[in-house]
């Protein structure tokens, strides 16, 4: 079967324009919608109780979720699990041991979940590489 090629400027104009959305999403970190659902105290509370660490914030579409930051023992769990059960079980073990609260439909919903699935393990993995480089 024949693959048909997108024309180059297109597929480059399509991917800079992407890129440009990733970095932008990268510089929002306003946690307006957080503090509207769970509460500017709540929050504060949670970040007191994580040692003031910065907490997880998940989004997709208008449902929220909150975990605490992973420890070392969570990320240990997190790489053992990923060797014995699978990236699937291992992100979906560790994202249940971080959950503070949020949105179920999160979790239930499988579009939404990939979502989530998707955000929570590019924080595992970005937590390890930093794990390995000290």
């Amino acid at each position: 079967m024949k693959q048909v090629e997108a024309p180059k400027n297109t597929l480059k104009s399509a991917f800079a324009n992407r890129k440009t959305k990733e970095v932008e999403k990268l510089k929002e970190n306003d946690t307006t919608l957080f503090v509207e659902k769970f509460g500017q105290a709540k929050l504060d509370e949670w970040k007191e109780l994580a040692g003031g660490r910065k907490l997880i914030y998940l989004k997709h579409e208008s449902d929220l979720a909150v975990l605490r930051p992973p420890t070392a023992d969570d990320l240990g769990d997190y790489m053992e699990a990923i060797g014995t059960n699978g990236l699937s079980k291992a992100v979906t073990m560790v994202m249940e041991q971080l959950w503070l609260d949020g949105d179920i439909i999160l979790i239930e919903d499988e579009e939404k979940f990939i979502s989530v699935f998707l955000q929570i393990n590019n924080i595992l993995e970005g937590k390890k590489a930093e794990f390995f480089r000290a």
